[in-house]
C-alpha cells in the first residue's frame, strides 16, 4: 500500500474524527473514542495511529497522502485562540512544572465555559502528549496557519508521504457524507447545524451525484448572544439557540441537546418563549433561506427581557417551546423548498438533525423516503471530506454499506488477554453466548454487549452496547439511576427485529441507525413500557439478519421467549464517558457500573 485517502475533521470546538478510503474498505473513529474525552476536538493524532495499528499499515510505504480538511475556513486560519492562549501560560507552567495546578486555574478562569465542549477540548490539548506536544510548537510565539501546523503532525507520521492538502467547504461535506451513504440517485440534501463556514443550514439538489446548491442560510452576528462564548461568540442560528437553551436549563451545550428533546415531551410549548422564538425568524422564499432577525433577536437575549421570560415558565415548557420552535421551522422551510424542487427523498446531515422528533415530523410530513446518515454531527463531516477528495481522483462510484461498523475490532486472544490481566473469570460460548444474553435479559439482568467492529457516530448499533427487557416499566430509571447516571426522565431506545417494525408502529420506515423516532401504537404501550417515552415515541434501530447476525439472533430469540422481538440498546459506557472502543475500556466501564454480565467477542463475564 503506497498511497491513502484521509478525510480531517477538527478544532471546530468539537467532535474531531478521522475517515479513510480504502481499495475495499472503510475505516472511520472519533478521536473521542481514544482519549474518551467527549466531544475531543484536538488534532487527531491517537486516532490516527489507531488506525494504522488495526489496519497493519506501515506509515513508511506511504508514498502519497491525500487529505481532505472538512472545513475551508482552515485554509485561511491562524492557531487556534484557546490554545494561543494555553500557549503563554503554558511556558510558565512547565517551568513550575505544576500541570494539574495550572489545568485546574485555567479551567476556573474560564467558567463561562464549564458547560462547554470548549473545556473539553482544553483539557485535551493539555492532558493528551499529543496535545502538550501542538502547543510546544508555539513556544516561538508566532501564530502559524493551521495548514502549517496539518503538515508537521502529517509528516511525522508518514516521513516519506507526499502530502496533498485540500480544504472543503463545511456543509458541502456534510452533504456528500449523507448521499453517499444514502441509496438515492436523486434527492434534496439538507444540512442543518449550529455553524460551519459562516452558514448554518445549506439545501442541495443531487442528481446522479452531481450537486446543485439551491439555498443556504447564513449565521447572523447577535451582540446579546455574545455571552454564550459556546454558541460561536454570538452568530446566531437555529442550533446554537437550541444550544444556549440547552445551557440556560442546566446541560452542556453541544453534548445535552438531547436531554431537552426529551424534557420537551413533558411540557407545553404554548407560551411567550416560543413566540418571541418563531417571531424572531422567519423564511426567505425566493432565496430559501432561514433570516434571523438581529434585532428581535437581540432584544428576546437580553439579560432582564429573557430572565423575565424563563422566571414565568418550567424547565418542561422552556424545552417544549425550543424544541417546537425548531421542527417548525425545519418543516415551515423544507415544505417551501420540496414546493420549488418537487423530490419524495431527501438526506439530513448536521448536528441540529441528531434532533429524531424533528426528523419523524419531516418523515410523516414531507418525505416518503428519508435517510439521515449515523454521524451526522461534525464527526461525519471527515467522511465527506475523504468522499470529496475521492471524487477529484476518480469518477467512481462510491457507497457506503448499510451499517457503520467502520472503527475498530479485537481478536479473541486480545480481548482474552485483558480479561486475564484483569483477573477477571470467563467462559467462552461462543455464539451461544448472544442467545446467554438473551435469557439473561428476559430473568430482568442488565448487560453489555461488545463486538466486531465499533459504530462510528453517536449511536450504538449492537456492537458496543447495553441491553435490557423492555417489559419492565422501571426499567429506564434503573438504568438511568443504577448504570448511566443520567437525569431519570431521559429514554432509552430499542432495537427492533425489522420484520415487527409493521405490527408495532404506524408510521414507519426501515430506520437502522436509530436516527428518526416513531410513535408506538397505542395498544403495546402497557406490554413494552420500556421502548418508549412518555409521548410514545421511540428512538429505534430496525434490525434485520444481514445488518449484524449475533445481535438479530440475540433479539430474535427474546421474541421467542416474550412474544416481542424488542431489547433496549444504549451505549455502553458510564456516564460522562465516550462510548466504549477496546477491550480495555470495557472491563472498566463494567467494573465501574452495576451491569450484571458481558459479553465480549464470545467470552461471557458475569458479576
Amino acid at each position: 500500500m503506497t498511497s491513502l485517502t484521509l478525510g480531517l475533521n477538527f478544532f471546530g470546538g468539537h467532535d474531531t474524527a478521522i475517515f479513510a478510503l480504502f481499495d475495499d474498505d472503510y475505516y472511520g473513529l472519533s478521536q473521542e473514542r481514544i482519549t474518551r474525552i467527549k466531544h475531543d476536538a484536538i488534532f487527531p493524532i491517537d486516532a490516527i495511529e489507531e488506525m494504522i495499528r488495526y489496519k497493519k499499515i506501515n506509515p513508511l510505504e506511504i508514498k502519497t497522502l491525500n487529505v481532505g480538511i472538512a472545513t475551508k475556513a482552515f485554509e485561511e486560519r491562524i492557531f487556534n485562540e484557546y490554545a494561543y492562549e494555553m500557549t503563554t501560560t503554558l511556558k510558565k507552567m512547565i517551568q513550575g512544572n505544576n500541570e494539574h495546578l495550572f489545568i485546574k486555574e485555567f479551567v476556573k478562569k474560564k467558567e463561562n465555559l464549564l458547560n462547554s465542549g470548549k473545556v473539553n477540548m482544553l483539557k485535551s490539548f493539555l492532558l493528551n502528549k499529543h496535545g502538550r506536544a501542538y502547543l510546544k510548537m508555539q513556544f516561538t510565539g508566532k501564530k502559524l496557519p493551521l495548514n502549517e501546523i496539518i503538515k508537521k503532525h502529517l509528516n511525522k507520521i508518514f516521513p516519506n508521504a507526499q502530502l496533498n492538502l485540500k480544504f472543503y467547504e463545511h456543509h458541502l461535506t456534510h452533504a456528500y457524507s449523507t448521499y453517499y451513504s444514502s441509496k438515492f440517485d436523486n434527492s434534496l440534501v439538507f444540512t442543518f447545524d449550529g455553524e460551519g463556514d459562516g452558514y448554518f443550514s445549506k439545501l442541495y439538489e443531487v442528481n446522479d451525484g452531481d450537486f446543485k446548491e439551491i439555498g443556504s442560510s447564513k449565521n447572523r452576528y447577535v451582540e446579546s448572544m455574545k455571552k454564550y462564548d459556546f454558541a460561536d461568540s454570538g452568530y446566531a442560528s437555529i442550533g446554537n439557540i437550541y444550544s444556549i437553551f440547552t445551557y440556560l436549563l442546566g446541560f452542556t451545550p453541544n453534548a445535552d441537546e438531547g436531554k431537552v428533546e426529551a424534557l420537551a415531551a413533558f411540557g407545553n410549548y404554548d407560551n411567550q418563549l416560543h413566540y418571541e422564538l418563531c417571531n424572531s425568524v422567519s423564511v426567505d422564499k425566493e432565496q430559501l433561506s432561514i433570516e434571523i432577525d438581529v434585532e428581535k433577536l437581540n432584544a428576546l437575549f437580553e439579560q432582564n427581557n429573557l430572565d423575565k421570560i424563563l422566571n414565568a415558565l418550567s424547565k418542561e415548557d422552556i424545552s417544549s417551546a425550543v424544541q417546537k420552535f425548531t421542527e417548525e421551522i425545519a418543516l415551515e422551510y423544507l415544505s417551501i423548498a420540496k414546493e420549488q424542487y418537487p423530490s419524495e427523498n431527501i438526506c439530513l446531515a448536521g448536528g441540529v438533525t441528531a434532533n429524531v422528533i424533528m426528523n419523524m415530523n419531516i418523515f410523516e410530513n414531507l418525505f416518503k423516503n428519508v435517510y439521515i446518515i449515523p454521524a451526522m454531527g461534525d464527526d461525519g463531516i471527515a467522511q465527506g471530506a475523504a468522499v470529496m477528495m475521492k471524487k477529484e481522483q476518480s469518477n467512481q462510484s462510491l457507497r457506503f454499506p448499510a451499517m457503520p461498523y467502520f472503527g475498530s475490532s479485537y481478536s479473541k486472544q486480545e480481548v482474552e488477554n485483558a480479561l486475564k490481566n484483569a483477573n477477571l473469570k470467563y467462559a467462552d460460548l461462543g455464539n451461544d453466548a448472544y442467545l446467554k444474553a438473551a435469557d439473561f435479559i428476559v430473568e430482568g439482568k442488565i448487560g453489555a454487549l461488545f463486538h466486531g467492529r465499533c459504530e462510528f457516530g453517536p449511536r450504538a448499533l449492537g456492537n458496543r452496547s447495553i441491553i435490557a427487557d423492555v417489559r419492565n416499566r422501571d426499567i429506564q430509571q434503573i438504568i438511568n439511576k443504577d448504570i448511566k447516571n443520567r437525569p431519570l426522565f431521559q429514554p432509552f431506545c430499542p432495537s427492533i427485529l425489522s420484520d415487527e417494525r409493521e405490527r408495532l408502529f404506524e408510521n414507519s420506515y426501515n430506520n437502522k441507525h436509530m436516527t428518526a423516532a416513531f410513535k408506538l401504537k397505542e395498544e403495546f404501550k402497557d406490554e413494552i413500557p420500556g421502548s418508549v417515552h412518555v409521548d410514545l415515541t421511540a428512538r429505534v434501530q430496525f434490525v434485520s439478519p444481514e445488518d449484524n447476525p449475533n445481535y438479530y439472533a440475540l433479539i430474535k430469540h427474546v421474541k421467542a421467549l416474550t412474544g416481542f422481538g424488542v431489547i433496549i440498546n444504549t451505549s455502553f459506557n458510564k456516564h460522562g464517558r465516550t462510548m466504549v472502543l477496546t477491550p480495555q475500556h470495557a472491563i472498566t466501564d463494567f467494573k465501574d457500573t452495576n451491569l450484571d454480565f458481558m459479553v465480549i467477542e464470545g467470552f461471557l463475564i458475569e458479576k
